[in-house]
């Protein structure tokens, strides 16, 4: 299957899926071509995008013949059905998490318009989106995994969705009487060598998010104790959860080392079972 992925851009948690997915696709035999829209066409806007994204997908799926287009956000699947659809059947979209404010509005419509090419990774958009499909996102267990190195901190990334800020995480890290890392900036090479450093991780998204990439990623890594919520996908995963910010001491101080990696493994949080997945869903169209 020749499939074409449209996406924002690289930095950031999508990038990192976006290359999980294109490596474990060609393994399978299935041929990727990769678009940035900020990378590769410079646009850094919707409205800037859309005509040249139609253009360049037409071009594209006339000259590679690609049996898919696959687009990642909203805002990257909105060129495509706007000023009128195109690609009908060889269309789908990918939700990861819940759009906040005025964006929402556009996501609900995209998402309505998609109907069963639609995929989620979360509970919450599978609700908004009954016809949709759920495929939970996966980690890469041969890239994050333990490094057998002296683990004494109290980690922490430093993300715009993150309940706590980085002042109120430093102050946690005294009161637990623990030495704080905070990952900020950190290429995505670099994220396994942060989670090795780590006694203890902690990370509180909200409610809209989904996917949960960096709890997995520190499950992955032999993090033995992981703090977090019940937001987001946090009922999943056999992490200590809290159920507001005065139980974070507490929580921290009370938890337990787990061997999260073999709890993922067992629970086949692949790569490999998320594009076979996703392909059986292509194939349907």
């Amino acid at each position: 299957m020749k499939i074409l992925m449209i996406f924002i851009r690289w930095p950031g948690g999508v990038g990192e899926v976006i290359r999980n997915l294109s490596k474990e696709s060609l393994k399978l035999g299935h041929k990727i071509h990769v678009i940035s829209r900020e990378e590769d066409l410079k646009k850094y806007s919707l409205i800037g995008s859309i005509f040249q994204i139609r253009r360049i997908v037409k071009q594209l799926v006339k000259e590679k013949e690609f049996d898919i287009v696959y687009t990642h956000d909203w805002s990257t699947a909105f060129p495509l059905l706007f000023p009128y659809r195109i690609f009908k059947k060889k269309h789908f979209c990918i939700f990861y998490g819940n759009q906040l404010k005025f964006t929402r509005i556009f996501q609900k419509i995209v998402g309505k318009i998609m109907g069963n090419h639609l995929i989620v990774v979360g509970d919450l958009n599978k609700k908004i989106f009954p016809k949709s499909h759920l495929i939970r996102n996966a980690v890469n267990m041969e890239k994050f995994k333990p490094l057998k190195k002296k683990r004494k901190y109290l980690g922490w990334t430093e993300k715009s969705t993150e309940s706590i800020t980085r002042k109120g995480f430093i102050e946690i890290g005294k009161r637990v009487n623990l030495p704080i890392l905070i990952a900020k900036d950190i290429p995505p090479e670099k994220m396994n060598e942060f989670y090795n450093k780590l006694k203890i991780f902690l990370s509180l998204p909200p409610r809209t998010s989904a996917g949960a990439l960096s709890w997995m990623e520190a499950m992955a890594g032999g993090v033995p104790k992981i703090i977090g919520n019940n937001e987001s996908e946090g009922y999943l995963y056999p992490i200590d959860k809290i159920e507001n910010h005065r139980s974070i001491e507490n929580a921290i101080i009370n938890s337990k080392k787990r061997d999260y990696r073999k709890w993922l493994k067992k629970n086949d949080f692949t790569w490999k079972k998320h594009v076979n997945k996703l392909i059986r869903v292509f194939e349907r169209k």
